[in-house]
């Protein structure tokens, strides 16, 4: 009787630490920060992305932005036509403010959607994320994004260091569910979620994120 007492304690312990967690996971914090070039002078109109997905809000004339995030989020991304685009890593800040270097490497929007940032509201993610029809992740990351150079197991990004138009360069990093890996070569295309690919971030891993980020995100 007294085992069986413990036990229903116990789930009901269990219950509501897992509701608070998904309560914790599911609140929204504001973020604000500004947004300027590389002589501190505001950018406005630039665009804000969570996780690769473009929003609604944009900077103003004095290049101030304001979002509601969720805890679950990980990644800011500022993005302007004249500039290019610039990422940081969210975990719980209230302010984050972005400056563009000096001679950043100018992203069209094109290129966005190449790097796998989702820019229009409309498109089908279901359908953009299908990787079921590709023998290996080689294959998938050549066919799919235009933008990154795979030769055999060798993979490189276009636009990061010298703009390399040859599989020399810089490695990129390797993120599978936000843990770094050596290698993706046993990953299969049919688990893989989502791939987003970023450019140079010398700023957030040193001389080793020259070559760029390739995100990917596996399938429950």
């Amino acid at each position: 009787m007294v085992t069986r007492f413990l036990f229903i304690i116990l789930f009901i312990f269990c219950n509501v630490n897992v509701t608070n967690a998904q309560k914790d996971n599911s609140k929204k914090s504001l973020l604000t920060g500004i947004v300027t070039d590389s002589e501190n002078k505001p950018i406005k109109e630039a665009l804000i992305f969570v996780d690769s997905i473009k929003t609604r809000v944009k900077t103003n004339k004095k290049g101030f932005y304001k979002i509601k995030l969720k805890q679950k989020n990980k990644t800011i991304t500022v993005f302007s036509t004249d500039h290019g685009i610039v990422n940081m890593d969210y975990i719980g800040q209230d302010k984050i403010n972005f400056i563009f270097p000096k001679g950043n490497y100018v992203t069209t929007e094109a290129e966005l959607v190449l790097l796998g940032y989702t820019v229009s509201n409309s498109r089908n993610k279901e359908e953009e994320q299908n990787y079921d029809n590709y023998r290996d992740i080689f294959e998938l990351l050549k066919s799919r994004f235009p933008n990154v150079l795979v030769e055999g197991e060798t993979i490189r990004i276009r636009g990061t260091g010298s703009r390399i138009t040859s599989i020399d360069g810089f490695p990129p990093i390797f993120l599978v569910n936000g843990s770094e890996v050596h290698s993706i070569a046993s990953i299969a295309p049919h688990d893989i979620k989502s791939i987003v690919i970023e450019k140079g971030k010398t700023s957030l891993y040193g001389s080793r994120g020259a070559g760029g980020v390739i995100k990917i995100t596996m399938k429950q």
